[in-house]
């Protein structure tokens, strides 16, 4: 969908394909890394861009070892392998945060879904898993189960899915996790930003405007796309006779194969949505990808602290993209396309 946009538009997205072109090459490399170093109730997991398939120079590792099986000793020492692998490889260490770079058990991101141990971390995690996450060697399988498992908590559990009887089916209870992890990660940046007296603040910022965003954004429209897309008209007209989500289930586990970018290039490809939208949502994130993958501009994002904001021509790239990225998401859910802005409406406002 991505790539017949492209060339509907008669569009150059040079940036985004080279980063895909980036992602797949290191996806191999690391495939081959843990060929025969996850034990079959162990999934190791990437997220950001690698998973999204935007890598750019200078892009980190974030990554959990994912446990769903009986603890056992011999898990620390595969979460030593994997650290080790992804350093010798010449991936980024992940943040100081703890968040990534650990052992994770499957027990916590599938039962703790609200209440009071249900982390900012645990929160993050299963979010990711869903939105931006990638499994690499040869077994996946407890990444898949734990994937599937999650995503069976927010349909069976949501009540208003199962038995409403109102114009719109879309997983409410999802949709309302995937907004509480967007605007978490808004407050954190704030935290961050004081805790770490301001280190990376650029970056960071640059970072939500646009690729955080876009999680946020590919979050929204998987959720939509349960109500809109005619792949999953057999599954609303199962839930609608029999209360029954299992067939949405395994039309959103088909669908979380696609990248956020696939999605939004899915949603800009509408019949109501306009060339100069989805050029504007586009050529932004491409403008944003060129400039991480420009050393000196990166280093230079990396380094920037907000007094110096405005001397800074690389800092006013970021801006510009980042408006422009907004201005075509709120063209993309409000005005043009009477269906998506009648469910931004509903669910993505009260």
């Amino acid at each position: 969908m991505l790539e017949h946009l492209e060339t509907r538009l008669e569009s150059d997205w040079s940036a985004i394909r080279r980063a895909k072109e980036t992602t797949l090459a290191q996806r191999g490399l690391l495939n081959s890394a843990f060929k025969t170093k996850v034990a079959h109730d162990t999934s190791v997991v990437l997220f950001g861009s690698i998973a999204r398939k935007e890598v750019t120079s200078g892009s980190d590792a974030d990554w959990i070892l994912l446990i769903d099986g009986q603890a056992a000793p011999e898990h620390e020492n595969q979460r030593r392998d994997v650290e080790d692998i992804l350093e010798r490889e010449n991936f980024g260490r992940p943040g100081k945060s703890g968040v990534f770079g650990c052992m994770v058990a499957s027990h916590s991101l599938v039962h703790d879904i609200g209440g009071e141990d249900d982390t900012n971390s645990n929160t993050t995690r299963r979010i990711l898993l869903l939105l931006e996450s990638l499994a690499v060697g040869d077994d996946a399988a407890a990444y898949t189960r734990v994937r599937r498992q999650i995503l069976n908590r927010y349909l069976h559990d949501d009540n208003g899915l199962r038995y409403g009887k109102g114009p719109f089916r879309v997983p409410r209870f999802l949709l309302n996790d995937v907004t509480r992890y967007w605007r978490t990660i808004t407050v954190d940046f704030v935290y961050k930003q004081r805790s770490d007296a301001g280190a990376k603040w650029a970056l960071r910022n640059a970072k939500l405007r646009l690729s955080r965003k876009l999680v946020f954004t590919s979050g929204l429209l998987r959720c939509f796309f349960c109500h809109l897309d005619p792949e999953a008209e057999e599954a609303r007209k199962d839930l609608d006779k029999n209360n029954d989500p299992t067939k949405l289930a395994a039309y959103m586990e088909a669908q979380l194969a696609l990248t956020p970018l696939q999605l939004l290039a899915r949603a800009a490809s509408r019949p109501a949505i306009s060339n100069s939208t989805a050029r504007l949502l586009f050529e932004s994130y491409d403008g944003f990808l060129a400039l991480l993958d420009a050393k000196e501009d990166r280093e230079e994002l990396a380094r920037l602290v907000p007094h110096d904001l405005d001397k800074s021509e690389v800092w006013a790239k970021v801006r510009k993209f980042g408006r422009d990225f907004q201005t075509g998401l709120t063209q993309l859910f409000f005005g043009q396309d009477e269906e998506l802005t009648k469910l931004m409406i509903e669910y993505g406002i009260f």
